[in-house]
């Protein structure tokens, strides 16, 4: 998964009854407007400020230091180990099976609601 693809799956199965907006800056931080924040380091491991982890394998599968793992097949639908997908369409809006919409615009801005 792309970056900002993972980090929206992310934002949306963390806080699937908010509306939530967020924005990564140029160092590549991205901040919520529920107060979380997201960083990749060079080891490709995402950490939010509340202790959460997320690491990517070489595979393509991203674990998640609640057990939770998450996996893109070839039709670019994102499923989850607890039963839940999302897909991205070809305008960039992702919609979860929760009914969860998120749209990122060109100032990397994600909106979700």
């Amino acid at each position: 998964m792309r970056m900002i693809g993972a980090l929206v799956i992310l934002v949306v199965s963390a806080a699937p009854a908010l509306a939530l907006t967020c924005r990564t800056d140029k160092l590549g931080t991205t901040r919520c407007s529920d107060n979380t924040t997201y960083r990749t380091n060079k080891l490709g491991v995402t950490r939010d400020n509340r202790g959460n982890t997320w690491r990517t394998d070489k595979l393509g599968t991203t674990r998640s230091s609640d057990g939770t793992t998450y996996r893109t097949n070839k039709l670019g639908v994102t499923r989850d180990n607890r039963g839940n997908t999302w897909r991205t369409d070809k305008l960039g809006t992702t919609r979860g099976s929760n009914g969860i919409t998120c749209r990122t615009d060109k100032l990397r801005t994600t909106r979700c609601n």
